[in-house]
């Protein structure tokens, strides 16, 4: 499942009752982790935000499914900024459109999205592209190409070697 599919599902409790959305992910790429998912509650105008753990979640199809029941959930901490709860860089909504460099500092791509796994809170990869509207290519790495992570994505790879993993 992409990141971009998962963000946006709605979350209900226990009970089978609506909860709200689900708004970005916590993750670590380096240690290709989803640590938590940041969950949105009330209108645009009134929302509120509150995190769960990975082990907190005890379903995922069409909605997320959350352990809790709806006591439970009126009494955890909420929030107005989603910054309180995790800074932005250790959030999937900073990653996505973050310039991808090669390892001679060669600007190739950007970051679009990750492939995980929910049920294991697995990032199996890091979906890149490159290329304009009509000459769109992309390509995955896993956590094992990425050579640091800042600003900018850092790769282990060369230029050469990207251009023979990227599709059209």
């Amino acid at each position: 499942m992409k990141v971009s599919e998962f963000i946006g599902m709605k979350v209900i409790d226990i009970e089978a009752r609506d909860v709200g959305k689900v708004e970005d992910l916590g993750v670590t790429i380096k240690e290709s982790l989803v640590e938590q998912i940041f969950i949105s509650i009330g209108s645009t105008f009134g929302k509120k935000y509150f995190a769960v753990r990975t082990d907190d979640i005890a379903a995922i199809g069409d909605y997320v499914q959350v352990k809790f029941d709806g006591e439970t959930l009126k009494n955890m901490v909420k929030t107005d900024k989603l910054d309180d709860l995790a800074p932005k860089e250790q959030r999937f909504n900073s990653l996505e459109g973050k310039v991808v460099l090669t390892r001679e500092g060669v600007e190739i791509g950007k970051i679009q999205d990750l492939v995980i796994d929910p049920e294991g809170s697995i990032i199996h990869n890091v979906v890149i592209t490159m290329g304009g509207t009509f000459n769109r290519k992309h390509f995955h790495i896993s956590n094992n190409d990425i050579s640091e992570i800042g600003d900018y994505m850092i790769l282990k790879l060369s230029k050469e070697q990207i251009e023979e993993i990227a599709i059209s």
